[in-house]
């Protein structure tokens, strides 16, 4: 029997994926994105790496031990203190499997199982009646995790279960001036509580409704996500929802009704991406599903009134309006008027296209920018077609429409909007100019 063929490092995963695309003529831009544990506490190791299966009554003990290999009676954690009462509530793996705690020992905690079910290594674990507050935003070994993302140049990092705008301010501290986007990942009942501040120092929210739904009552989620939705779009900011998405096709070929349904209504509502997990980490369908994502998402697109989303966006917009959102808004309202069929934003770090994409026009968005990560960043956002633009700064504009031209976004002779900065090399927060030209031949 041959050798088993070992798994790739990260650092070849990225290299690989970053190779590949700057080798496609297409421009594509694909985004690296690394997620940090922060304050999350998980199960150990298991013998063999193997799942166990666990039967209602049956005790199991979780220790305080990180060199135990756990089984079927037990398993190491990462936090089982004093927080833990006789009587609590443990849930893991979103809510899955549900534990009572029935005895506090010197090291560990005795519980009863409460359900069936299969337990694997490295799974959250929720505490619904208790507030964890002495775990750190940033443990060690996430600094060391943060740290090497950087070396790699990655685009966006996200951090498990913030709880507050001091957990995002302590993150954001770390990430420094490394231009990395921070992404805060909304799994627990106080970040729901502190949303507001989080998005705040937050340049992207994640919505983990798995984790969250161990937190929160399953009658809340939906509601909450659909605050958090509106407020992450009023301030331009890209939101994405993840976990348990298309469940269902982590071992069947099509999804459940109710599924597409929630993709859909997720799409209308303005999310800007939905994330698979386990349907594409360990389901036996990912082409599928992939598949089936794009068919519901693009189904909503064409079916969302997109030009009441844009007045009414413009009339919440808070007076007096920045003159970078007046930009932004001015020209999804002139290509509207004057009949454009594409609108062209050169950006340097991104925020002016964001705040076009915010009004959700009808017609493609193009940002061109000269900076590499910038473009690959932008691909988060609702409606932007990000560009890459290596050439002599002068051709920005009629290199950018001709690309977008040949790709079939606009004709020869169309009417483009297009907003810049006042010179090349401009600032984020700068731009202060709108002009109309014809897409070249």
């Amino acid at each position: 029997m041959s050798a088993r063929r070992p798994l790739p490092s990260v650092q070849d995963i990225i290299r690989c994926l970053r190779e590949y695309t700057d080798s496609l003529e297409e421009h594509f831009e694909v985004a690296v994105w690394i997620d940090i544990n922060g304050p999350k506490v998980r199960t150990g190791k298991l013998a063999g790496g193997k799942p166990v299966h666990l039967k209602k009554g049956d005790e199991f003990f979780f220790v305080n031990d990180d060199s135990l290999v756990g089984d079927n009676t037990k398993v190491a954690t990462t936090y089982t203190r004093e927080l833990v009462r006789v009587g609590d509530k443990l849930k893991i793996d979103d809510g899955l499997l549900s534990f009572t705690v029935v005895e506090r020992l010197e090291n560990s905690i005795r519980t009863i199982v409460e359900n069936n079910g299969i337990l694997g290594e490295n799974k959250g674990i929720n505490f619904p009646e208790r507030t964890i507050e002495d775990l750190p935003a940033i443990s060690e070994k996430d600094r060391k995790d943060m740290l090497f993302a950087m070396k790699q140049d990655v685009d966006f990092i996200s951090i498990s279960c913030i709880r507050d705008i001091q957990d995002a301010e302590e993150v954001r501290m770390l990430l420094g001036n490394s231009q990395i986007k921070m992404l805060a990942k909304i799994e627990n009942q106080r970040a729901l509580s502190n949303f507001e501040s989080i998005l705040r120092v937050a340049d992207g929210i994640v919505i983990d409704r798995g984790y969250l739904g161990s937190e929160v009552d399953v009658d809340i989620i939906a509601i909450a996500q659909k605050k958090m939705v509106a407020m992450a779009n009023a301030a331009g900011k890209p939101i994405l929802i993840a976990n348990q998405v298309l469940e269902s096709m982590v071992s069947n070929p099509r999804p459940t009704r109710s599924e597409s349904a929630d993709v859909a209504n997720a799409v209308m509502d303005g999310v800007d991406g939905l994330v698979l997990s386990a349907e594409t980490a360990v389901g036996e369908y990912v082409d599928e599903t992939v598949k089936a994502m794009r068919k519901i998402a693009y189904q909503a697109e064409l079916n969302t009134n997109y030009l009441e989303y844009q007045m009414k966006a413009m009339r919440n917009v808070p007076k007096p309006v920045h003159v970078n959102e007046s930009i932004a808004s001015s020209a999804v309202l002139c290509a509207r008027q004057v009949g454009a069929t594409i609108i062209m934003v050169i950006t340097e770090a991104g925020g002016t296209a964001r705040l076009v994409a915010k009004y959700r026009p009808l017609i493609p968005v193009v940002a061109a920018t000269t900076v590499r990560k910038t473009a690959r960043q932008l691909s988060a956002n609702f409606g932007l077609v990000p560009y890459y633009h290596s050439g002599h700064v002068q051709t920005v504009i009629k290199d950018t429409l001709t690309y977008a031209r040949d790709i079939g976004l606009c004709k020869a002779g169309d009417i483009a909007v297009v907003t810049s900065g006042q010179v090349i090399g401009f600032l984020e927060g700068t731009t202060t100019k709108m002009q109309l030209v014809r897409v070249p031949s």
